[in-house]
């Protein structure tokens, strides 16, 4: 009975839904005073005051009577421009601003490690890119290099970021020896300038053979290559952390004097997917925080430690031993019966990542007594500095 009030989209609704959805009746308005001109309450006008708040800028008509700036041929060329590198003398530091977007922000407030790891590597491919005029891509075709980030700590350090909020990413290469370039990275909070994230990678110069494997390059090609990255060093000592006579990566932290103690294990499959690899075919070490998250169910990851053993590939089937406790896990991943992947995580609060915790992943003997114990092929290890295996 309410059919003579409905318009043609209420009608397309009522006939769309086979009668199950009945368009509400509508009450009239009088408008300008005169019973008879009705609309819609749902298609009321505004008050004028609403209209002016919501759009102080009202477009004016022009002499001819059309609204100017409605026609094409009043746009103007904007320019557009890529995120750009730059260098500070001042911090003696590569710097890049970074917005970060919603995807990548965490229900917790804070911004995804996958994302401040990729953040940091594309500092460094923008500025071999823009810099020295040489692509990822360059130097895998025209010199048959790859730079391969082989471990890395990832932390974060402050106490929440906003999505839209730009970080600040400052970057300095180190240049011990073949074929090692360790890069130090700092993030900072644009806005308010405290420190939100600082970081640590491992990268390695290698060749890449005819069957597509990897290998450090010799020290004459290694110093022939970053020749023109040197004078990107701190001129400070004192802020080196690697040495020739010096190139592990744990000794760029200190120990805590507490040995990782883990409370509980577990055993998890985890196939490796196209999403995880990158143009070299082989994992892209910002994606291994996330894999682990699919192995472990937490969801507040504030730190990692990474050390990427060997090729992993699209397909591969990982058999992940994870050692934990309430604020930390360490995973040792395995293909067949080769270990390619270990990787520590905190959890849940802001703390250090120590030489100890790296240890139990980087260090050869330590990790694989850790392995035996998980795959039941010996007996539990005894507690050392680096770990204490008595609560599991």
């Amino acid at each position: 009975d309410d059919a003579d009030t409905w318009d043609a989209r209420d009608l397309d609704l009522f006939i769309g839904s086979g009668g199950f959805l009945k368009p509400k009746k509508k009450k009239s308005i009088v408008v300008g005073g005169h019973p008879g001109q009705a609309l819609a309450a749902s298609t009321q006008a505004p008050p004028a005051a609403t209209v002016a708040e919501a759009a102080p800028a009202a477009v004016a008509p022009a002499a001819d009577g059309k609204a100017s700036g409605t026609s094409s041929s009043d746009v103007e060329d904007l320019s557009a421009s890529f995120e750009v590198p730059g260098f500070s003398k001042e911090r003696h530091a590569l710097t890049l601003p970074v917005r970060v977007h919603c995807e990548d922000t965490t229900p917790r407030g804070h911004v995804h490690i996958e994302s401040l790891v990729a953040f940091s590597e594309r500092i460094r491919s923008l500025t071999l890119k823009q810099i020295m005029g040489l692509s990822l891509a360059d130097l895998r075709e025209q010199e048959q290099l790859a730079i391969l980030a082989t471990e890395y700590v990832c932390e974060v350090v402050g106490e929440g970021f906003r999505v839209l909020d730009t970080l600040r990413v400052d970057t300095t290469p180190e240049f011990p020896a073949a074929p090692l370039f360790p890069w130090d990275v700092e993030m900072v909070n644009d806005k308010t300038g405290d420190l939100y994230m600082r970081g640590l990678f491992a990268l390695n110069l290698c060749a890449i053979a005819p069957n597509g494997s990897y290998s450090g390059i010799e020290n004459d090609r290694y110093n022939s290559f970053t020749q023109r990255m040197r004078k990107w060093c701190h001129p400070d000592p004192a802020r080196k952390r690697f040495s020739a006579m010096s190139l592990r990566f744990f000794n760029a932290y200190k120990p805590d004097g507490k040995p990782f103690t883990p409370t509980g294990r577990n055993i998890v499959a985890y196939r490796v997917r196209s999403r995880d690899c990158d143009m070299y075919n082989v994992l892209f070490q910002a994606r291994v925080p996330s894999m682990m998250e699919s192995c472990l169910p937490r969801y507040d990851m504030m730190a990692v430690y990474v050390n990427i053993l060997s090729s992993v590939r699209p397909g591969f089937e990982l058999t992940v031993y994870i050692l934990h406790n309430e604020d930390s896990a360490l995973f040792l991943c395995t293909h067949g019966k080769e270990l390619v992947l270990t990787c520590f995580a905190h959890y849940g609060r802001i703390w250090p990542m120590s030489q100890e915790e790296i240890k139990c992943g980087s260090v050869p003997g330590v990790r694989m007594k850790l392995l035996k114990f998980c795959r039941d092929d010996d007996a539990k290890p005894t507690p050392c500095l680096d770990f204490d295996l008595s609560k599991v």
